[in-house]
């Protein structure tokens, strides 16, 4: 199937998902106050990170309108200035980018579900449009099942980067993969939601309690993200991070 192809398949099952669950949910669908995340989740990586898309609002969500990736965060690693590469970079080249290639963690204890690994990094566009690289607008992703009917998706890892397969028992911060730029994919970065259940397409997302995490507002992000924050936002935190926060393990974890 070519990659036209493919996009469209994963879109029509996306509507027809969409068109299921306002069915099933009949507008309860989980929010911050009913139906966040059971398990209490650890980072799925290293270091300090930036939140530049995704909360728990609809000002802030990363896809209000998708409920599988309603309550989805997107992380890069961004410096001092709020750039996601150096300044004297190839942008178009994805190793230029600060997170390429860093570790991607399980978040909790569980099993894999699924793995997918047939996918070709992206081609960035410099207008940060979105080129469809593969034939799955996850890229090469790892689904893990956590229990409690919680799975934890974690998407667009680099080629060759899915380090675990299917019924694979992986613990809280084990490697799983390394970040990448692969599927549906403006540039390196990972992508990372909690659904309940294991389909893509019917299983809304819900609200992910953190735990183990230190955070504050990221240092000049306007430059990376012209989108105002709402202030009250961040009162969300703990457990619930939005955009516009750098995040990284606390001591404790």
């Amino acid at each position: 199937m070519g990659k036209k192809a493919a996009l469209f398949l994963q879109s029509a099952k996306q509507v027809g998902g969409l068109m299921a669950m306002a069915v099933r949910y009949n507008g309860k669908e989980p929010d911050k106050r009913k139906g966040a995340s059971q398990e209490e989740y650890a980072l799925p990586f290293e270091g300090a990170w930036t939140v530049v898309n995704g909360g728990v609002d609809k000002e802030t969500s990363h896809s209000w309108g998708v409920l599988t990736q309603r309550y989805a965060y997107d992380f890069v690693v961004l410096d001092d200035e709020g750039r996601n590469c150096p300044p004297d970079a190839d942008p178009a080249d994805p190793a230029s980018y600060y997170c390429y290639g860093l570790p991607v963690l399980a978040p909790a204890d569980g099993v894999v579900a699924e793995v997918g690994t047939s996918c070709p990094n992206a081609q960035i566009m410099l207008d940060e449009t979105v080129h469809f690289g593969g034939g799955d607008i996850r890229g090469n992703y790892v689904l893990i099942d956590h229990g409690n009917d919680e799975f934890s998706c974690l998407c667009h890892l680099r080629p060759g980067g899915v380090l675990v397969e299917a019924g694979r028992h992986v613990q809280r911060g084990q490697r799983v993969g390394f970040c990448g730029s692969s599927g549906c994919s403006s540039h390196p970065h990972l992508h990372f939601h909690i659904q309940k259940g294991q389909s893509f397409y019917t299983s809304p997302g819900v609200p992910v309690r953190f735990a183990g995490v230190a955070a504050a507002p990221a240092p000049n992000y306007a430059a990376a993200d012209p989108r105002p924050v709402p202030p009250a936002a961040y009162d969300d935190f703990p457990p619930f991070l939005t955009r516009g926060l750098r995040v990284e393990p606390s001591g404790g974890e």
